[in-house]
């Protein structure tokens, strides 16, 4: 009889402790879980700002190549660089 008591009271104690042990795990999950929503947050915000970054240079960049292809559609075309030919000689100047 005092081995089912023993028994009985070592059951008990486990499962209060198990159940003790499945709630800090929970707890723990839920914890993790709102630490990786925070640094979701983060990694989004500098993405995001990352992006506009990106766009603004970019823009800055398409409006510089588009500036200077139109002040090369003004100037009169020279000689090609690598025969110094002048491939253009038999067409009109478009500078003009």
């Amino acid at each position: 009889m005092k081995r089912l008591l023993i028994a009985t009271a070592a059951a008990a104690t486990l499962a209060a402790c198990s159940q003790e042990t499945q709630d800090d795990a929970a707890r723990t999950a839920e914890l993790a879980g709102d630490d990786i929503e925070a640094n979701a947050a983060v990694v989004g915000e500098a993405i995001e700002d990352g992006a506009k970054k990106a766009a603004g240079a970019v823009s800055e960049g398409a409006a510089n190549l588009e500036r200077e292809i139109e002040e090369g559609d003004k100037e009169t075309p020279g000689p090609a660089p690598i025969t110094g030919q002048d491939l253009n000689s038999d067409q009109e100047n478009p500078a003009d």
